[in-house]
Formats: C-alpha cells, structure tokens, sequence
C-alpha cells in the first residue's frame, strides 16, 4: 500500500535552506510512515498522479514572483484542487505571502511587489518586510536583515500560550483587515510589533487546510549558524542565533504543534 506523500516544492524562487526544510519535518515524523519527496514546476504542469496519496504540499521561502511566473495558472489549479479536497498546503516566509488573497511588499517604495494572488487560501493581506523587528533594516537579502523574532503562540496551536524566538527574514504579517475571517485561526502573533499582528495562521479551504508562516520555525540555532558561514560579517549577526538558542527547546516543541495541525503522525 503506497505511503502518504509529503511533496516540498523545490524549483525557481526557493531559497538554499529547503533541503533543511524537508530534512527538519522528516526528523519529527513516525519513522517510514511518509514518502518525502521533492517537487518541480514541470512535475505540477505534467505529473498526472503527483497528488495521489499526498497529504502535505511545501512551499517554502525564497521569492514570490517566480512562484507566480512557473505556478499561475494550471498549476495552481492543481494545488487548490489538492487542498480542497482534504490536502493541507504548508507556507513558509515566501511561500505564506503567495498563498494569501494579496500581497503587500515593501509597498510604497521602488521596490514594491503587491497585488492579488492566484491560489488565495487566506482572506488576508501578507504586509512586509517588518523592519521593526530588524531594528529598522528593510528585508535585503542579506544577514542584517534578519532577526529572531519573539512570537507567542495562542490556544489554536497549544494547550497554554508559548513565547519564543523564532527565525525572521522578510516574512509578513497576515492583515485581516477589520474582522479575522471565520474559516482562519490566528495560531501565533509576533510579540515584538504594535498591536501584536499575526505571525502563524491557518485557514480551512474546501475539505482541507492551509497553514501559513511568516517566520521559520524549522530554523535552529546550529543552523542559523551554518547560514551565517562565509559572511565576512558574521560576528556582527551571530546574536540572532544565541537569541534562538534561549528558546530552542520551546520552538521544536511549537514546530512539532504546527506539524500535528497539519495532521501529521510524529515520533
């Protein structure tokens, strides 16, 4: 009997760290109970069987607008068709702002990237970068933007609320604008902004679910290390990996939580 799939999206606009992604949600699951496997643009526009025993769909971070010019159209069809007939779509950093209804980045500047999104698994904006957490630095690609960001979780995620240090680079704030929408649940709110927005939320879509991030959880402090390796500035942004450190117990822990939101078995 095949093995339930959880399908990590690999292709243009993922960042470097996604063989991490995978390797982390691989750590905290029944041993063997899962196929894992990754996926390209060319397999969601012609794998006729991709979705068959799937239950998790990756999208991890990078960038959006590649997502947008490999995945619009059928392809997307194909991902929502997935989620609404009981899938559950996982996005981190990149992968929440192109799931929710619009997109908000950097709006106002040169730079801007914003409008509607095709997939909209979440009524809400995603509004970024949050420089209030990186002491006023705009997202740039870089270590200085980066930061470990204190969110707390709610009683949609946990049994009592959590506070810890998670990893922060570029992600977003979900806006619901006057009212949360009744199919969403705020699952975590960034402790460190006015009026403490959303960090985690999910939303039921059809029969299924999407589940989005704007933060990385899946990021430990050994690994934010690793990442900071060959930057001639590295003392200078080493803290944000000590920072992690002080809850990383706590963060597995609220990962592990988000994994089992997704209905997945762990060990």
């Amino acid at each position: 009997m095949p093995k339930p799939k959880i399908l990590t999206y690999i292709d243009a606009g993922t960042f470097d760290g996604t063989s991490r992604v995978m390797r982390t949600i691989a750590q905290q699951l029944l041993p063997a109970a899962y196929e894992i496997r990754a996926v390209m643009a060319d397999d969601l526009k012609q794998d006729a069987t991709l979705f068959d025993d799937a239950v998790l769909f990756v999208m991890p971070g990078g960038a959006d607008l590649p997502f947008c010019e490999a995945l619009n159209g059928a392809p997307n069809q194909r991902i929502r068709r997935f989620v609404e007939e009981g899938g559950v779509y996982l996005g981190i950093c990149a992968g929440a702002y192109y799931a929710c209804r619009e997109i908000a980045f950097h709006a106002g500047t040169d730079g801007a990237i914003c409008g509607a999104r095709e997939l909209s698994f979440v009524d809400a904006v995603a509004v970024g970068s949050l420089p209030q957490l990186t002491g006023g630095v705009a997202y740039d690609a870089t270590p200085r933007s980066a930061a470990a960001a204190e969110i707390r979780t709610t009683d949609s995620l946990t049994a009592a609320p959590v506070t810890l240090y998670a990893h922060y680079h570029g992600g977003c704030r979900f806006d619901f604008g006057n009212a949360t929408s009744q199919a969403a649940q705020i699952l975590a709110v960034y402790t460190g902004i006015a009026g403490a927005p959303p960090a985690l939320v999910s939303s039921r879509v059809g029969k299924g679910s999407a589940i989005l991030t704007g933060i990385h959880l899946e990021m430990s402090e050994r690994e934010c290390k690793d990442a900071l390796c060959g930057h001639s500035d590295m003392a200078a942004h080493v803290h944000v990996c000590h920072k992690l450190a002080e809850t990383g117990k706590a963060r597995l822990e609220v990962f592990r939580q988000l994994l089992v939101h997704a209905g997945l078995a762990l060990r």
